[in-house]
């Protein structure tokens, strides 16, 4: 879930907040003193801070691809380079410096994850790894220990599928990835596959 970082969007949020707006909905960063609302239909309303008070302003259209790309190619040649590890440090930089980027882009995240990102807190390292010692878990669990592995985990550890039985499709998860203290976790996934072959009806 995504906490407001700076004065200009904790100032939005009390705004949203003394407006009951912030009931049932999902917040993400518009920039460092904007934030973007999504309500129950899906609709999108940007808010942001300015000149000492908050408004609704217009949505900024998706900046073009080349623009991107060039921004990119310059992140990448930067020197020395930002030490960017997880969310909050991604985050953290995409406000301080002007780029193309939405903060979901920033992140690398795809559209599913990023909404499981704005709606669930995110889990620690033991939570993860109690979840895949479990043999199953559903697609939201793993979804939750996807977001754990790209939140700084990935560097020490490695999440992946190993395959598919005649069970369902299998995944790994090796933490402390190839070191002396190596551990192996393995687990199936409940997907529409596993279901059909284990004969477990779905909504």
């Amino acid at each position: 879930m995504y906490q407001p970082q700076t004065f200009e969007q904790q100032s939005v949020y009390h705004f949203l907040s003394e407006h009951s707006m912030t009931e049932r909905i999902l917040l993400y960063p518009l920039s460092k003193s904007g934030l973007v609302l999504i309500d129950e239909t899906g609709t999108k309303t940007a808010f942001a801070y300015q000149d000492g008070i908050t408004k609704e302003v217009r949505l900024p259209l998706p900046s073009p691809k080349e623009e991107i790309s060039a921004f990119m190619k310059k992140f990448r040649a930067l020197n020395p380079k930002p030490v960017l590890k997880d969310f909050a440090s991604i985050t953290r930089w995409w406000l301080d410096h002007p780029n193309p980027l939405t903060h979901q882009q920033a992140l690398g995240l795809s559209d599913s994850l990023y909404r499981h990102y704005l709606t669930y807190p995110l889990i620690q390292t033991e939570d993860a790894v109690n979840l895949a010692a479990k043999g199953l878990v559903t697609e939201q669990e793993y979804q939750d220990i996807l977001l754990w592995y790209f939140n700084g985990n990935a560097f020490s550890n490695w999440l992946g599928p190993l395959g598919v039985d005649g069970t369902g499709n299998i995944y790994g998860l090796t933490l402390h990835y190839r070191k002396p203290d190596e551990e192996k976790l393995s687990f199936y996934l409940k997907d529409d596959y596993y279901c059909y072959m284990n004969h477990i009806e779905t909504e």
